[in-house]
């Protein structure tokens, strides 16, 4: 076997291949492909036009190809039809050229073999890692358009069905008969050229990438590499300055649409700030506009296939956070959502990690990874659906989602911009998202990504400011502060970057807005403890005459279940439950933790100087220890 064995030759009329340039640093740079010659075909006449029938062909008078026997067995590729030094016509594509096998009484002769469609090996990837190994190739599909694709080596392992079945479907032409000469193509020898690949959509390094384009600085040096053909999400249409007029100039006077469009562009701001990953989840009755929240701010990034659904296992969630890393996720309808995912899901999204799963040899795999911002819709609260399905809301699960009440003065705008009503004015935005949609997604990285400015030292000064820093804010009001600020940050940068066409402050201002909805909704001070509060008063409501009984009655009544006694003491009323009734009314939290909440609100006594909160009574002559709840306390401190 020669050292020819992955030659390809570049023939008369040749498109040039691809350039992959490599640094005395070791990184590459990628220098995109030239096509000359060949027009994009959108239409069926252009179609038509660009055919090629054979006597055309012959009549070009095809360059004549030579492939000497010494040089064989090789492959060479050719972009157009070639002729061999004996006559036989060569379509475009790769060539396997060999010898036949050696016979009795006759010599070999040469033998021709087409692969494929024309396909070029352009450089080697990998990721930061030293992993992730692929192929950067750049093919023709059979409409006459070049194409380039980050192929991932693990799709060779096998016989390669899972890479053919890609590459057909990308539109390049394979010899059924070839599959493992098309393998033996591609790894036969290994590129010089090595390029650094991402896996996903997001930040790597200073660059953004995107399944179509890599933005930022020193872009040529990083490609998107996948093993899947998809990625139609981040599309594009229409104009961005149809899109600044036909959706963010409508958003001028309604807080709620200028907090949605903000959130669209704070996704890549929390890699630059260094913030935890969250959301929103728009509150409210049916046809109120939120869904048309959702596409417009969907708009930003891509058409009608970008948005999601919560109809969904956690598992396809996951799946879709991952694609949107760095972006935007779109959740529409929670109530499509089994109730009893829904915490799980919350968790995961803020989080921005997956499940750990076991390989098929029992080790762990990699555990899945992404950062979005999310918003989502639905006529119920995060904790309502929750307890629909049997679960209670946790104040970590209600932090990373915000419920936002969308009622303003029409659904979910205050000012209609000459419609005649909040319907027709969400219609008309609904319209406009899908003809201008992906533009503004890719404007905002295109400045974002070559901002030098420290963005993290700018969100703290939005977040020490009056608006989301007070002295009474506890620690979840104070991580929703940071969000609110966030949200602002993201959409003053849109401004400042000539793309919302909205007067300087606005964002802030709707943030604020949105802030002070968010904490109406939800009340004053720590969630947790309000949870607690309401349980224990929800227990007495519910079970106050059946499971608990006069203590100084003269008569003990026999109570059925008894969870405690009550005492009226000057005007109040004093309940005394049983260590195994304070434990069933705060079933599902911390015990202690709930102890301490209710000492600070001051509706059980502080603990004594043996440490416990409990305290013997004399009760129907015997002696009992018992937990002091003071109902009036618990009532105020509900109230808060």
């Amino acid at each position: 076997m020669t050292d020819d064995l992955f030659d390809v030759l570049p023939i008369s009329g040749v498109t040039e291949v691809t350039r992959v340039q490599t640094r005395d640093d070791g990184d590459s740079d990628v220098t995109p492909s030239v096509v000359p010659g060949v027009a994009e075909v959108t239409t069926v006449a252009d179609l038509l036009a660009n055919a090629m029938e054979p006597d055309e062909a012959e009549a070009r008078h095809d360059p004549i190809t030579v492939v000497p026997e010494s040089h064989r067995p090789c492959f060479r590729v050719y972009d157009g039809w070639s002729v061999t030094d004996s006559g036989r016509k060569l379509r475009p594509g790769v060539w396997l050229h060999t010898m036949s096998a050696p016979k009795r009484n006759c010599e070999p002769v040469p033998v021709d073999s087409w692969i494929c469609g024309p396909l070029y090996v352009e450089a080697q990837t990998f990721d930061g890692t030293g992993n992730s190994f692929g192929r950067l190739l750049r093919f023709k599909n059979t409409v006459g358009r070049w194409r380039t694709w980050a192929m991932p080596m693990e799709l060779l392992r096998g016989d390669g069905t899972d890479l053919r079945g890609e590459l057909l479907a990308m539109g390049l032409s394979i010899d059924p008969s070839g599959r493992f000469h098309l393998a033996r193509y591609l790894q036969e020898r290994d590129p010089k050229r090595r390029v650094r690949c991402a896996l996903q959509v997001g930040w790597c390094g200073a660059v953004f990438v995107l399944p179509d384009a890599v933005i930022g600085p020193d872009a040529t040096s990083v490609v998107f590499q996948s093993g899947e053909r998809g990625h139609e999400e981040h599309g594009q249409g229409g104009t961005l300055d149809g899109w600044r007029t036909e959706i963010a100039a409508r958003a001028v006077g309604n807080p709620l649409f200028i907090v949605g469009l903000s959130a669209a562009f704070a996704g890549p701001m929390l890699a630059r700030c260094n913030a935890e990953g969250g959301g929103l989840h728009f509150v409210g009755d049916s046809s109120t506009g939120k869904t048309t929240l959702l596409e417009a701010a969907a708009s930003v990034w891509g058409g009608a296939n970008y948005r999601r659904s919560w109809r969904a296992t956690a598992n396809g969630i996951e799946g879709a956070a991952i694609l949107f890393n760095d972006c935007l996720l779109a959740l529409d309808e929670i109530s499509e959502c089994d109730p009893r995912e829904v915490g799980n899901i919350v968790y995961a999204l803020g989080n921005g990690r997956g499940k750990q799963r076991a390989s098929r040899s029992g080790a762990a795999r990699a555990v899945s990874r992404w950062q979005a911002f999310i918003v989502s819709t639905g006529e119920r609260t995060i904790a309502t659906t929750m307890a629909e399905g049997g679960h209670r809301s946790k104040a970590g699960q209600s932090v990373r989602l915000l419920d936002i009440p969308a009622a303003r003065q029409h659904g979910c705008f205050d000012v209609l911009h000459d419609q005649p009503s909040g319907a027709a004015l969400s219609d008309a935005v609904k319209r406009a998202a899908v003809t201008h949609y992906g533009r503004a997604g890719r404007a905002y990285l295109e400045r974002l990504a070559h901002d030098p400015r420290d963005f993290a030292e700018r969100l703290e000064i939005l977040k020490g400011s009056p608006d989301f820093n007070h002295r009474d804010f506890e620690g979840q009001d104070k991580r929703a502060a940071g969000r609110f600020a966030l949200l602002a940050l993201a959409g003053e940068m849109a401004t400042e970057y000539g793309l919302t066409g909205w007067p300087e402050g606005d964002a802030v201002k709707a943030a604020v807005v949105a802030f002070k909805a968010w904490r109406s909704l939800r009340g004053r001070g720590n969630d947790e403890r309000r949870q607690i509060l309401e349980r224990v008063s929800n227990f007495i409501e519910r079970h106050g005459d059946g499971r608990f009984s006069d203590a100084d009655a003269s008569n003990e009544i026999p109570v059925r279940e008894r969870v405690g006694w009550w005492r009226d003491s000057q005007g109040s009323r004093l309940y005394l439950f049983t260590a195994v009734g304070m434990r069933e009314a705060l079933k599902g939290f911390d015990f202690n933790r709930a102890l301490d909440e209710l000492e600070a609100c001051a509706v059980i006594p502080k603990a004594g100087a043996n440490g416990k909160r409990s305290k013997l009574e004399r009760i129907g002559g015997r002696t009992v220890r018992v937990y002091e709840v003071q109902a009036d306390a618990l009532g105020s401190s509900h109230g808060d």
